[in-house]
């Protein structure tokens, strides 16, 4: 009966295929009939090229791991309101999950959490993000997020975590009377400072880049895992398209070379992507 459904999706032509016929499709995957979805799959694409659903199965079905997480990111940008967006930002968590990359996927289901308010996927999602927190060791960091997050979903069970303290509330900011004249003296000393960096880092100028994060508290994670494994990581603040991103540079480099050589040994052991920038300020 399968069989004949994906025929007659087919033979019909549809100029759209609903989310029935998508998820015939899911199932076939979940059954673990692939070669069967596979034998379908360049007809779908051809005449179903705006359908993002289509473009879901075909990274589902890719045996290459890197080209298959390129495909969901794609996905997700192309089709951003799309449900199988959020699918596909899901994917690339558990893909990042599963290669051991636990910094940037508890980034990646954060970011999740926050980005779909509509999300019928939170409590799976939450679990995830959690279990990449912990597997990095960094209970402050998970107990911080799950602060915020219980206040923006409160009917999730985070009582399975067996953490305490998420009912603490955040610090509240504090007003300081500041001295003017010691506000001056600082400014002064700050330039001074300033401007002997400025010579310093002349003769090292080159930086390498692996990330950029609106938020400071994902540049600052992965500052730190970097740091534990003995780069001198720094968070620098930068503008990209009027946009304000907390960069994670290793600092410093005297040649290009050298910082490429670096940048390599970060990929290898991290996965992650890398800039060399001639950044002497």
């Amino acid at each position: 009966m399968i069989r004949v459904s994906i025929a007659l999706v087919i033979l019909f032509g549809f100029e759209s295929i609903d989310s029935q016929n998508i998820n015939l499709y899911l199932n076939l995957l979940e059954n673990g009939r692939i070669e069967e979805v596979k034998d379908n799959l360049p007809e779908l694409l051809d005449r179903y090229s705006n359908e993002p659903g289509v473009y879901f199965i075909q990274a589902l079905v890719n045996q290459d791991g890197e080209s298959s997480l390129e495909q969901f990111k794609s996905l997700s940008k192309k089709f951003p309101d799309s449900k199988y967006a959020l699918r596909s930002e899901i994917k690339v968590g558990e893909y990042l999950f599963a290669r051991g990359l636990y910094s940037q996927s508890s980034a990646q289901f954060k970011k999740i959490i926050y980005k779909y308010v509509d999300l019928e996927y939170h409590q799976r999602v939450l679990d995830l993000m959690v279990n990449s927190y912990l597997a990095t060791g960094e209970q402050d960091s998970v107990v911080l997020s799950l602060r915020t997050i219980k206040q923006l979903y409160p009917s999730l069970d985070f009582d399975k975590y067996g953490i305490n303290g998420l009912d603490k509330p955040a610090h509240e900011s504090r007003l300081v009377r500041l001295n003017p004249g010691a506000i001056s003296e600082r400014f002064k000393s700050r330039k001074v400072n300033l401007s002997k960096n400025l010579f310093k880092n002349s003769s090292k100028p080159w930086v390498v880049q692996v990330g950029a994060f609106g938020k400071y508290e994902n540049a600052n994670r992965l500052k730190k895992q970097i740091q534990g494994h003995g780069y001198a990581a720094e968070v620098h603040v930068v503008n990209s398209n009027g946009k304000r991103l907390h960069a994670v540079r290793i600092v410093r480099f005297k040649t290009k070379v050298d910082g490429e050589k670096i940048g390599k040994a970060l990929k290898k052991k991290f996965g992650l992507d890398f800039r060399v920038i001639n950044n002497p300020v």
